[in-house]
């Protein structure tokens, strides 16, 4: 269990020490630096972040409400594993809250909001049209934290914290569940010819582009105050997408 890389940002990251340590295991566990399965040791993480091991419990304590870790007898704690069927169950919630979410964000929404979720989407698309092959996979696995982003920002007029925590909570799942897929991915794949290469990453790309699109559609309905079309796009953007992914990650890798 390799921590060296997250624990550098630990004194600036939170207010408190035990939020510091969550966050830095937090973006451990979705990067795919702590995987399924593995066991988390209060000792070692405490060592390798110098910190005791009273924060690091109260940050695993946080982290088994998200769902990200488990205590099982005799093993302690573990990162839990997810399943396809739980990828399915991600998706279904984040279209009831993300839909409620919208319909009040809309009613509310505003130009500056539009600039603001306008403007990470401008950046998604730079950094899109800059990517080779390589860096398309740097762009996937930076993308959770982008598409949070927007998401966040597009909420934020709905006025209700406790709603956008609940569904940052599932995005946060969606996102390491998605890196996950990448790193397996590139891990058994056989190392594609040159045509095949081109291929798949012009279709890659051409499928994020859909992506961002997306984005900019939900934003300028809210901008609209048209909730139910905000929705309807919503409602392909997880539930199609969604099922394309749900049947890639029921096929059993190459």
């Amino acid at each position: 269990m390799n921590l060296d890389a997250y624990a550098l940002d630990i004194p600036s990251q939170a207010p408190t020490v035990a939020e510091s340590v969550a966050r830095a295991l937090r973006k451990a566990i979705i990067d795919g630096a702590l995987r399924g399965g593995s066991a988390i040791r209060q000792e070692e993480v405490a060592r390798a972040f110098g910190v005791s091991r009273v924060p690091v419990r109260e940050a695993l304590l946080k982290l088994e409400g998200e769902g990200l870790v488990a205590t099982h007898p005799r093993r302690g704690v573990v990162v839990t594993m997810l399943s396809t069927d739980d990828f399915e169950e991600i998706l279904e919630m984040r279209f009831a809250l993300e839909s409620l979410a919208l319909r009040r964000s809309a009613a509310q929404f505003r130009q500056a909001d539009l600039d603001a979720t306008l403007g990470i989407v401008d950046a998604a698309r730079t950094a899109l049209d800059a990517s080779g092959l390589d860096r398309l996979r740097e762009f996937e696995s930076r993308w959770g934290n982008d598409n949070w982003k927007f998401h966040q920002r597009l909420y934020l007029p709905a006025r209700r914290p406790r709603l956008l925590a609940s569904i940052e909570q599932l995005q946060q799942l969606f996102a390491r569940h998605i890196r996950m897929r990448i790193v397996t991915q590139g891990e058994t794949k056989e190392t594609p010819d040159r045509e095949s290469r081109e291929r798949d990453e012009a279709a890659n790309l051409r499928e994020w582009a859909q992506v961002l699109d997306e984005h900019e559609s939900m934003a300028r309905a809210c901008a609209l105050h048209d909730a139910d079309l905000a929705i309807d796009v919503l409602k392909h953007h997880i539930s199609d997408h969604g099922a394309e992914l749900v049947q890639r990650l029921r096929q059993p890798n190459p």
